[in-house]
C-alpha cells in the first residue's frame, strides 16, 4: 500500500550520477564465478561445506581490499533429518521417504514415533480448531508449515501434525520456532516440540481420501537435531570518506541443499558490491557494511540477530538503512517484487523503474492491509527475510525479480517451484537477471551513501503512522490524538527536509542532517514496526505496522474485565508511540530552529 502524504516534497541533492560511473563496473562474469564456486557446496549448520563458502567469502573480500571482521559466534539452530508417516487403519500403507520430510524446530518422536487418530483440520483457523477434538490428535492439514500454524495446532492439543505440500510433486524444508534469532530466557518457552511433518500432494490426497470414508489412525516419525553450534559470520566494512554512518547489506550464507538461487546467488552479488564500491579512487561519503548471515535458514536469522545484538549501540548511532538481498537471479523470473519503509519508497520506486528489463507490477490499490498479506507480507517489509534490525532504528528495503507466486513456475512464494528444494541448483540461474539486479542494488546503494542528505523521507513515515491508525479499521478517541500528532509530525519534518535539500552544500547543515536522519531512524522504525522493546526482537509471524496497538484491537469488541483489559494495554501502547512521535518532532522542530534562515 502506497503513503499518501499530505505534504509534498521530493529532494533535490539526490545524487544520481555517482550510480552511472558504479554501473558500468559491474563485471557479470565475476558474479557467475562466486556462483559457480558455492555452488555445489551443501551450506547446512557447522558443515564443512559451510565453513568453506565463509572463507571464500572472506579471501575475495580482503583480495578487493575490504576490511573483514572473520565473525565466529555460537547459535541456536535446528535441522531436520528423517521423517516418517506409516497409515495403520483402516489400510497399513507407508509414504514413500522421498515424498515426505520435517522441518526445522520441529519435535523429535520416538523411535517408535507418535501414534494417533487423524484429524483433517482445512483452515488452522481459530474458529475452526473451536469445533474440532485435537486433543492428543494428529492434524492433518494443507500449506507450508509455519510457525502461525504450528503454534496453533501444538495450543489444541495435537500430538502431531502433517502439512500437505501446496507445491505438485514436491515438498518445501520449512522451519517453524517463532523465535526471533537464537533464544532468551523470556522467549525460549515458544520454541515448539510439536513433531510437524510435510507430505506430497499424492500422499495428501489418499490421506484425504480416507478421511472422507472413515476413520483413520496413524504414526507419525522424525528426527530433528537442534542444539548449540560455533558458526562463522563474515562481515566485510568499507568505511565513509566523510561520515561515521553507514548502510547494512545483508544475505545469508547457509542454504537448503545446494540452495544456488537461495542464496548462492545474492553472497556473489554482494561480493561485487563490495568490489564495485571498493575499487573507487576515493571512498563513500558514507559507509557500506556487508553481512554474510549464517543461521537464517536453520536457526530463523540467528546470525543477524546476533550481529545486531552484538553491535547495537553503533547501529542506533550510526546506522542508517538495511538492504536484504535473497533469491536473486531466478530463472524465468521477469516481475519487479519489492517491499520498503515508506520513508525509502519514493527513491526505491524510482530506482526500481530504471532497471529497462524487468517490470514493475502497478503499485497497490488495496486499502485494509490484510487484503494484501501474503506469505512474505505486502509491500511493507514482513517478519522474514533477516529483518533483525528493526529495534536498532535501521530503515529497510528488498527487491529482485520474481516469478508469480501460487504458480506451477513461480512455486508458494515466487522463488520458484524449486526453492526450498533440492532442485535449486545451478541450472536455476539466469545471468542476465543477475546482472540487473545487480545494477539496481548499486543505484540504491550509491544514492544512499553519496547523497549529500540521504534519501530518506520521514514526512512519509509520519504519513505512514495516520495511515496505520486508520488501518486499525476502529475508532477510540486515544488514536485521534496519534494522527493528530503524525500530521504535525509530518509538517514539521518535511520543513527541515526542505531546509536541509536548500543547504545541502553546507556540510554542517548537511552533517547535522543526517544526524536528523538517524535521529528519526530510532524513533519512528520501532514506532510503526516494533512491538517488544528495542533491543529485543518480535516473532517471527505476521504482523502490521503499530503491531502492538493492532494486537490489542478495538477494547469495546470486549466485554467486563476484558474490555477494561484491553482498554488498558491500548492506552499504553499508544502512550509509547505518541511520545515517540513528540520527541521526534522535538528534534525535527531544533534542526529547523537551528538552520532555518
Amino acid at each position: 500500500m502506497a503513503t499518501r502524504h499530505a505534504v509534498e516534497f521530493v529532494i533535490q541533492s539526490v545524487d544520481r550520477e555517482a550510480e552511472s560511473a558504479l554501473i558500468e563496473q559491474v563485471d557479470i562474469d565475476r558474479v557467475v564465478g562466486h556462483v559457480d564456486a558455492l555452488a555445489d557446496l551443501r551450506r547446512h549448520p557447522g558443515t564443512d561445506d559451510e565453513r568453506q563458502a565463509a572463507e571464500y567469502v572472506v579471501d575475495q573480500l580482503r583480495a578487493y581490499g575490504v576490511d573483514v571482521e572473520a565473525g565466529e559466534y555460537e547459535g541456536y539452530v535446528s535441522e531436520p533429518t528423517d521423517a516418517g508417516l506409516t497409515v495403520t487403519r483402516p489400510t497399513n500403507w507407508a509414504v514413500p521417504d522421498e515424498e515426505i520430510i520435517t522441518v526445522a524446530f520441529g519435535g523429535a518422536t520416538p523411535p517408535v514415533g507418535v501414534h494417533g487418530e487423524v484429524v483433517s483440520v482445512p483452515e488452522v483457523t481459530p474458529e475452526t480448531l473451536a469445533s474440532l477434538d485435537l486433543d492428543g490428535r494428529i492434524a492433518f492439514t494443507r500449506g507450508l508449515p509455519t510457525p502461525e500454524p504450528v503454534e496453533a495446532l501444538a495450543a489444541a492439543g495435537a500430538s502431531a501434525a502433517v502439512f500437505e505440500s501446496p507445491t505438485p510433486g514436491h515438498c518445501h524444508e520449512m522451519i517453524v520456532t517463532p523465535v526471533w534469532g537464537t533464544p532468551g530466557v523470556e522467549d525460549a518457552s515458544r520454541v515448539p516440540d510439536l513433531p510437524v511433518v510435510e507430505v506430497q500432494q499424492s500422499a495428501g490426497e489418499r490421506l484425504r481420501d480416507q478421511l472422507t470414508r472413515g476413520p483413520v489412525a496413524a504414526t507419525v516419525q522424525t528426527s530433528v537435531t537442534t542444539d548449540l553450534y560455533e558458526l562463522p559470520c563474515p562481515v566485510g566494512r568499507i568505511e565513509g570518506r566523510e561520515s561515521d554512518r553507514y548502510v547494512v547489506v545483508g544475505n545469508h550464507v547457509d542454504s537448503w541443499h545446494e540452495g544456488v538461487t537461495d542464496n548462492a546467488t545474492a553472497v556473489a552479488v554482494t561480493l561485487e558490491l563490495a568490489r564495485v564500491f571498493s575499487a573507487r579512487d576515493t571512498q563513500p561519503r558514507r559507509g557500506l557494511v556487508f553481512g554474510f548471515w549464517t543461521a537464517h535458514s536453520f536457526g530463523r536469522y540467528a546470525g543477524s540477530t546476533w550481529f545486531a545484538d552484538t553491535n547495537f549501540t553503533d547501529l542506533r548511532e550510526n546506522g542508517i538503512a538495511y538492504l536484504h538481498l535473497d533469491l536473486n537471479g531466478l530463472r524465468g523470473a521477469d516481475t519487479l517484487w519489492y517491499q520498503h519503509m515508506a520513508a525509502v519508497a519514493e527513491e526505491h520506486r524510482d530506482v526500481l523503474a530504471a532497471v529497462p528489463d524487468l517490470e514493475r507490477p502497478a503499485d497497490s490499490e488495496a486499502t485494509n492491509e490484510s487484503e494484501q498479506s501474503s506469505f512474505l507480507g505486502d509491500e511493507r517489509p514482513g517478519r522474514n527475510s533477516d529483518q533483525s534490525f528493526w529495534g536498532a532504528g535501521l530503515v529497510s528495503l528488498l527487491s529482485g525479480a520474481r516469478l508469480t507466486p501460487g504458480t506451477d513456475d513461480g512455486g508458494p512464494v515466487g522463488g520458484g517451484w524449486w526453492w526450498h528444494t533440492p532442485a535449486d541448483t545451478r541450472d536455476k540461474v539466469d545471468p542476465d537477471v543477475l546482472s540487473e539486479e545487480t545494477k539496481l542494488y548499486v543505484a540504491l546503494l550509491a544514492r544512499l551513501c553519496e547523497s549529500p542528505v540521504v534519501p530518506v523521507d520521514h514526512a512519509a513515515s509520519a504519513a505512514a503512522v495516520a495511515e496505520a491508525v486508520d488501518a486499525l479499521g476502529f475508532d477510540h478517541p486515544a488514536l485521534d490524538d496519534l494522527r493528530e500528532r503524525a500530521t504535525a509530525l509530518e509538517e514539521t519534518v518535511a520543513e527541515a527536509t526542505r531546509i536541509a535539500d536548500a543547504r545541502a552544500a553546507e556540510p554542517a547543515v548537511a552533517s547535522a542532517a543526517e544526524d536528523l536522519t538517524v535521529e528519526l531512524n530510532n524513533r519512528l522504525v520501532p514506532a510503526l514496526y516494533e512491538r517488544g522493546p528495542n533491543h529485543r526482537h518480535d516473532p517471527a509471524v505476521e504482523q502490521r505496522r503499530l503491531p502492538g496497538i493492532a494486537a490489542v484491537g478495538d477494547p469495546d469488541e470486549r466485554t467486563g474485565r476484558a474490555r477494561l483489559f484491553a482498554e488498558t494495554s491500548l492506552r499504553r501502547e499508544v502512550a509509547r508511540v505518541a511520545e515517540l512521535l513528540r520527541e521526534s518532532r522535538a528534534a525535527a522542530e531544533r534542526f529547523c530552529d537551528a538552520y532555518d534562515e
